[in-house]
Protein backbone atom coordinates (compact mmCIF):
# COMPACT_ATOMS: atom_id res chain seq x y z
CA UNK A 1 0.00 0.00 0.00
CA UNK A 2 1.07 3.31 -0.67
CA UNK A 3 -0.39 6.54 0.68
CA UNK A 4 -3.43 5.03 2.19
CA UNK A 5 -3.73 3.10 -1.39
CA UNK A 6 -3.22 0.08 -3.17
CA UNK A 7 -0.13 0.24 -5.27
CA UNK A 8 -0.72 -0.37 -9.05
CA UNK A 9 1.73 -0.87 -11.41
CA UNK A 10 -0.02 0.01 -14.74
CA UNK A 11 3.58 -0.27 -16.80
CA UNK A 12 3.83 -3.65 -15.55
CA UNK A 13 0.09 -4.01 -16.20
CA UNK A 14 0.38 -3.36 -19.79
CA UNK A 15 3.81 -4.70 -20.12
CA UNK A 16 1.62 -8.34 -19.48
CA UNK A 17 -0.40 -7.21 -21.67
CA UNK A 18 1.73 -7.65 -24.43
CA UNK A 19 1.97 -3.50 -24.30
CA UNK A 20 -1.31 -3.44 -26.45
CA UNK A 21 -2.87 0.13 -25.34
CA UNK A 22 -6.56 -0.70 -26.73
CA UNK A 23 -6.69 -4.10 -24.16
CA UNK A 24 -4.93 -2.28 -21.66
CA UNK A 25 -7.91 0.53 -21.67
CA UNK A 26 -10.80 -2.06 -22.10
CA UNK A 27 -9.96 -4.16 -19.49
CA UNK A 28 -8.84 -1.80 -16.78
CA UNK A 29 -12.28 0.08 -17.47
CA UNK A 30 -14.02 -3.60 -17.41
CA UNK A 31 -12.74 -3.97 -13.49
CA UNK A 32 -13.46 -0.31 -12.77
CA UNK A 33 -17.25 -1.38 -13.79
CA UNK A 34 -17.31 -5.28 -12.99
CA UNK A 35 -15.17 -4.80 -9.12
CA UNK A 36 -18.09 -2.54 -7.60
CA UNK A 37 -20.68 -4.91 -8.64
CA UNK A 38 -18.42 -7.80 -6.93
CA UNK A 39 -18.15 -6.04 -3.68
CA UNK A 40 -21.58 -5.52 -3.69
CA UNK A 41 -22.72 -9.11 -3.93
CA UNK A 42 -20.34 -10.22 -1.28
CA UNK A 43 -22.10 -7.70 1.20
CA UNK A 44 -25.40 -9.11 0.20
CA UNK A 45 -23.96 -13.02 -0.04
CA UNK A 46 -22.67 -12.56 3.23
CA UNK A 47 -25.77 -10.58 4.21
CA UNK A 48 -27.90 -13.71 3.22
CA UNK A 49 -25.37 -15.97 4.59
CA UNK A 50 -24.57 -17.69 1.57
CA UNK A 51 -21.28 -19.42 1.83
CA UNK A 52 -21.42 -20.36 -2.14
CA UNK A 53 -22.07 -17.03 -3.66
CA UNK A 54 -19.19 -15.51 -1.21
CA UNK A 55 -16.86 -18.06 -2.52
CA UNK A 56 -17.59 -18.04 -6.16
CA UNK A 57 -17.59 -14.49 -5.93
CA UNK A 58 -14.66 -14.26 -4.51
CA UNK A 59 -12.86 -16.63 -6.94
CA UNK A 60 -14.08 -14.64 -9.68
CA UNK A 61 -12.19 -11.34 -8.11
CA UNK A 62 -9.33 -12.61 -6.91
CA UNK A 63 -8.53 -13.74 -10.60
CA UNK A 64 -9.32 -10.54 -11.91
CA UNK A 65 -6.86 -9.16 -9.44
CA UNK A 66 -4.25 -11.61 -10.57
CA UNK A 67 -4.41 -11.32 -13.28
CA UNK A 68 -4.17 -6.91 -13.39
CA UNK A 69 -0.77 -7.97 -11.03
CA UNK A 70 -2.05 -6.58 -7.90
CA UNK A 71 -1.01 -9.09 -5.29
CA UNK A 72 -2.60 -7.36 -1.97
CA UNK A 73 -5.96 -7.10 -2.68
CA UNK A 74 -5.84 -10.74 -4.68
CA UNK A 75 -4.39 -11.99 -1.32
CA UNK A 76 -7.83 -11.00 0.43
CA UNK A 77 -10.00 -11.90 -1.89
CA UNK A 78 -8.34 -15.46 -1.85
CA UNK A 79 -9.14 -15.34 1.67
CA UNK A 80 -12.11 -14.47 1.51
CA UNK A 81 -12.88 -17.38 -0.99
CA UNK A 82 -11.66 -19.76 1.70
CA UNK A 83 -13.54 -18.44 4.18
CA UNK A 84 -16.89 -19.03 1.85
CA UNK A 85 -15.67 -22.60 1.07
CA UNK A 86 -15.25 -22.95 4.94
CA UNK A 87 -18.51 -21.48 5.85
CA UNK A 88 -16.59 -19.12 8.26
CA UNK A 89 -18.90 -16.29 7.60
CA UNK A 90 -17.79 -14.06 10.59
CA UNK A 91 -14.15 -14.43 9.52
CA UNK A 92 -15.58 -13.36 5.91
CA UNK A 93 -17.10 -10.26 7.37
CA UNK A 94 -13.56 -8.70 8.82
CA UNK A 95 -11.97 -9.97 5.31
CA UNK A 96 -13.99 -7.96 3.33
CA UNK A 97 -13.57 -5.13 5.33
CA UNK A 98 -9.84 -5.06 4.45
CA UNK A 99 -10.39 -6.13 0.86
CA UNK A 100 -13.08 -3.64 0.30
CA UNK A 101 -10.42 -0.33 1.12
CA UNK A 102 -7.83 -2.35 -1.33
CA UNK A 103 -10.02 -3.12 -3.84
CA UNK A 104 -11.74 1.31 -3.40
CA UNK A 105 -7.29 1.95 -3.10
CA UNK A 106 -6.62 0.54 -6.36
CA UNK A 107 -10.57 1.91 -8.36
CA UNK A 108 -8.95 4.87 -7.51
CA UNK A 109 -5.26 3.97 -8.76
CA UNK A 110 -6.92 3.08 -11.83
CA UNK A 111 -9.21 6.05 -12.89
CA UNK A 112 -5.72 7.84 -12.27
CA UNK A 113 -4.03 5.69 -14.53
CA UNK A 114 -6.71 6.61 -17.48
CA UNK A 115 -6.88 9.89 -16.78
CA UNK A 116 -3.11 10.31 -17.44
CA UNK A 117 -3.36 8.01 -20.32
CA UNK A 118 -5.64 10.17 -21.58
CA UNK A 119 -4.18 13.09 -21.55
CA UNK A 120 -0.58 11.79 -22.35
CA UNK A 121 0.59 11.75 -25.92
CA UNK A 122 3.37 8.72 -24.98
CA UNK A 123 2.71 5.19 -24.47
CA UNK A 124 2.86 3.70 -20.85
CA UNK A 125 6.51 3.29 -20.37
CA UNK A 126 8.08 -0.39 -19.51
CA UNK A 127 8.74 -0.59 -15.93
CA UNK A 128 12.48 0.72 -15.00
CA UNK A 129 12.11 3.12 -18.03
CA UNK A 130 11.65 7.11 -17.08
CA UNK A 131 10.43 9.49 -18.87
CA UNK A 132 11.96 13.19 -19.39
CA UNK A 133 8.83 15.04 -18.03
Amino acid sequence: MLDGHVYWDAARALERLGGDEGLFRDIVQLFLHEAPKHLAGLRQALAQRDKDSVERIAHTLKGELSYLGVSAPAHHASKLEDAGRNGDLECAVSILISLEKDVEGLLQNMHRALLERNSSLSPIQPSGAHSNG
